[in-house]
């Protein structure tokens, strides 16, 4: 669906090169939002980049700029950003961080296309992408990716799951798109997530077979609201049927 791939790359890079380029973001460009989160002259950049982008193209002229630091309504077509995703890690210098990019002409996660890019690690990847589906899951020990602030918090404390190993990691985007590259079983997280943080991720794992299981065990088909209600968890239907009851 997206045909200049490298240029929007290229233009993303750039943006964090000027911004932090190799020393991180600098105290002066960060500050809080009214509920208290962090957001950075990199977020903002971004965002104003990003959309700068779409803007020039004629095929997306009517669509709806959907975005964490732009955003109204939520209506389709749709371009549905988080210019940065883990924040709170990138001030802290950690690269657990990405840009998390859906381009929705519906809600349906099939019709999508997602992109997670980590300018930090230069992790790329989106459903453009050819790949082949492995014959085998399920080969023990699992790898999970948690939410680290629910970890820090002591969320899992306790947790005693068989034959998994819960790995701790932030930006729940990189964590999808480490699920899609294949470096995890699952990923599962505890609290509510807005549409920005989880549309490209979910895109691009239903492309590979993964189901996205809201908080009543319900396969997510479409994003149509703003925000879901955790626990949720992204992962094959087998992995799902072993770990959630040792999860839930």
């Amino acid at each position: 669906m997206l045909e200049s791939i490298d240029q929007l790359i290229d233009e993303v890079v750039s943006v964090v090169e000027a911004t932090c380029g190799t020393q991180g973001v600098s105290k002066k460009d960060i500050s809080k939002k009214q509920d208290n989160s962090f957001v950075t002259e990199l977020d903002l950049g971004l965002s104003r980049k990003i959309k700068s982008f779409f803007s020039q193209d004629e095929k997306f002229k009517d669509w709806n700029f959907y975005c964490e630091e732009d955003h109204g309504e939520l209506s389709f077509p749709a371009i549905v950003l988080d210019p940065i995703d883990g924040t709170r890690e990138l001030v802290k210098g950690l690269g657990e961080c990405a840009v998390s990019l859906a381009l929705m002409p519906t809600p349906e996660l099939s019709e999508g296309f997602g992109l997670i890019f980590n300018p930090f690690t230069g992790m790329l990847i989106h459903t453009d992408q050819p790949f082949v589906a492995p014959s085998k899951v399920l080969e023990p020990p699992l790898v999970g990716l948690v939410s680290r602030s629910e970890w820090g918090k002591g969320y899992y404390q306790g947790f005693i799951v068989d034959e998994v190993n819960l790995i701790p990691r932030g930006s729940i985007a990189f964590k999808l798109g480490l699920l899609a590259v294949g470096s995890c079983d699952f990923v599962y997280s505890m609290r509510p997530k807005n549409i920005w943080d989880i549309a490209a991720g979910s895109i691009l794992l239903n492309n590979r077979g993964f189901n996205f299981y809201d908080s009543k065990g319900n396969k997510v088909s479409s994003l149509g609201t703003k925000k879901y209600d955790g626990p949720m968890m992204w992962a094959k239907e087998e992995t799902y049927t072993r770990v959630i009851d040792q999860l839930g």
